[in-house]
């Protein structure tokens, strides 16, 4: 069971580095919530099956405004940076509705259909590039990386060329390692560099999404000018950093379900891939520090009452790993019949409005990387893969892989 006293969130089994942690999954058997006090002295009520998660996730009555007492933030890197911002995950109800409606045409589903041969480009290229290269070669940083960076670089109009300084700095601003100070200065490189984007945009306007929002915008009064630039700062950094991870680890699920990734070799139908991809967002489930609200009215959740004042500590993680929606959830299932049910991308208004993106650029990288390198395998035996456990994403920091 969860230990209330002990550091939030325990670490991974050894031997079940793809599973949550085991005490969590424990938690979720006996049901209910469990309060536990975090890294900064806040408590929070921590939840683990998928009905507690979903209605936390859905009701209004939970706000993601960390700036009100008793929000249980992930980390000091977040209080210091995305926490202190007022963009899609901090605001609340009409202002958070709003600010969506200014981007939803960039990442909605025509648009991202509209840039599928983009991406598609994009995926062959790197897959060409390592084959040059010759095997082996290291998933994350000669794939993994490059395709979320190079498509939000597109659609934010930030120069691909300085990936390496923006993805080192946005690291650390979702960091469970760094000090708050570290986290500020960090934030604070990448305010002044998405401000002079936006000026350069200002100057010479082009066709991307920083150009809109400060022409469309900040100019008509609609947005300010520190909104706009920490909405385009949240984006850079939240917009490669978890595709990456999922890439890197999705890859790893199948090179240790080799029958799973002979599915993929064999199959050419969109549904089944469609179907795949959920359940590869189901199964590795990388945001495994939970989602974060507070209570400003008293509700129940499940048998638990929930005061207003408190802090929800929903794991869509281990969610979506409850027998009572799916059976042998500990099982990567391409074909399980409801994968698409998963809670990944969170649920209800604050649903992130990225899924569509990375679910589009997931099912390009599987549907094409196991029928170009259908011998792919693991270059090191998997227990000298190094997790990403400090980074609100979970991952993998390399992946060596030969075919």
């Amino acid at each position: 069971m969860l230990d209330p006293k002990a550091p939030f969130p325990p670490s991974r089994c050894p031997m079940h580095r793809m599973d949550p942690p085991t005490e969590l999954l424990e938690t979720q058997k006996e049901g209910g919530g469990v309060k536990i006090r975090q890294w900064d002295g806040v408590e929070g009520w921590v939840f683990t099956r998928y009905a507690d998660v979903l209605t936390g996730l859905s009701d209004s009555r939970a706000s993601v405004d960390p700036s009100k007492p008793g929000f249980p933030e992930k980390s000091a890197a977040y209080g210091e940076v995305l926490g202190k911002d007022r963009t899609l995950r901090t605001l609340d109800g009409r202002a958070h509705a709003a600010q969506k409606r200014m981007i939803l045409d960039d990442f909605s589903t025509k648009r991202v259909e509209e840039m599928r041969p983009a991406i598609q480009a994009k995926v062959d290229a790197l897959i060409d590039a390592m084959v040059e290269k010759g095997s082996p070669a290291e998933l994350v940083k000669d794939f993994a990386l490059g395709v979320p960076t190079m498509i939000i670089c597109e659609i934010l109009g930030v120069p691909f060329k300085d990936r390496e300084w923006f993805g080192e700095l946005g690291g650390r601003c979702i960091s469970s390692v760094v000090t708050a100070e570290e986290a500020a200065s960090a934030g604070a490189q990448l305010y002044e560099y998405c401000d002079t984007l936006m000026s350069a945009k200002e100057k010479e306007p082009q066709d991307d999404l920083t150009t809109r929002l400060v022409l469309e915008k900040v100019h008509t009064g609609k947005l300010s000018r520190k909104d706009a630039v920490e909405l385009v700062r949240f984006i850079l950094i939240a917009g490669h950093e978890t595709s990456a991870h999922m890439i890197a680890l999705s890859t790893l699920a199948l090179l240790q379900n080799p029958e799973q990734a002979a599915l993929l070799k064999e199959n050419n139908d969109p549904a089944f891939l469609t179907n795949a991809v959920d359940e590869l967002f189901r199964y590795t489930s990388i945001t495994h520090i939970g989602r974060r609200r507070v209570a400003v009215e008293d509700f129940m959740i499940g048998d638990q009452l929930v005061k207003a004042g408190e802090g929800l500590i929903l794991m869509n993680n281990v969610g979506d790993r409850d027998e009572l929606v799916f059976p042998n959830a500990d099982k990567l299932d391409l074909k399980r019949p409801n994968a698409k049910d998963h809670m990944a991308f969170g649920a209800g208004p604050h649903k992130c409005l990225g899924a569509v993106l990375a679910k589009c650029e997931l099912e390009v990288v599987h549907g094409t990387l196991w029928k170009r390198l259908p011998n792919l395998q693991l270059a090191v035996p998997f227990e000298e893969i190094e997790f990403n456990e400090t980074s609100s994403a979970y991952g993998v920091h390399k992946l060596p892989v030969k075919w």
